[in-house]
């Protein structure tokens, strides 16, 4: 085998081992958030998450926070309205427009599903140092710049 294919080949390993991890910790995720009976699966608690630290978003801009199809996400918010967790409000600048809040049983769900991702996250790091989860956070970060720089 020659270098570049070589190369090519070690860096499909590594984007599928970061696939591969990013998988696992959805798992884990949701699992952890069964254990404590948090009702969500990862997806919907990602929309939560962003909507509890954002101001109030529209479906279309969670969407492309994300990556999600907009379709697929009308379903995804539909369950969380019924559930009580979040309301779709009039915008006040775009009578056309609607923006999503939380209410108050969907920002105390958020905290406690938060604290399930929190708690995942910490065992799946035990096995690593403060100073390999800085440098793999360093890493990780470049590579994601290079992507977005690569776009335009």
């Amino acid at each position: 085998m020659n270098r570049g294919a070589e190369s090519s080949d070690r860096s499909f390993q590594l984007c599928r081992l970061v696939g591969r991890l990013r998988a696992e910790f959805v798992f884990e995720v949701e699992q952890e958030m069964g254990r404590q009976g948090v009702d969500l699966n990862f997806t919907q608690f990602l929309a939560l998450k962003l909507l509890g630290h954002e101001e109030p978003m529209t479906p279309v801009e969670l969407a492309r926070a994300l990556h999600y199809n907009p379709g697929a996400l009308t379903r995804v918010l539909d369950k969380l309205e019924q559930r009580g967790y979040l309301k779709r409000v009039p915008d006040p600048d775009d009578r056309r427009a609607l923006r999503l809040e939380l209410t108050a049983q969907g920002k105390a769900l958020r905290k406690r599903a938060i604290g399930c991702c929190d708690a995942v996250a910490g065992r799946t790091f035990d096995c690593t140092t403060t100073r390999e989860r800085q440098q793999l956070h360093d890493v990780l970060s470049r590579v994601l710049e290079g992507m977005h720089a690569a776009r335009g």
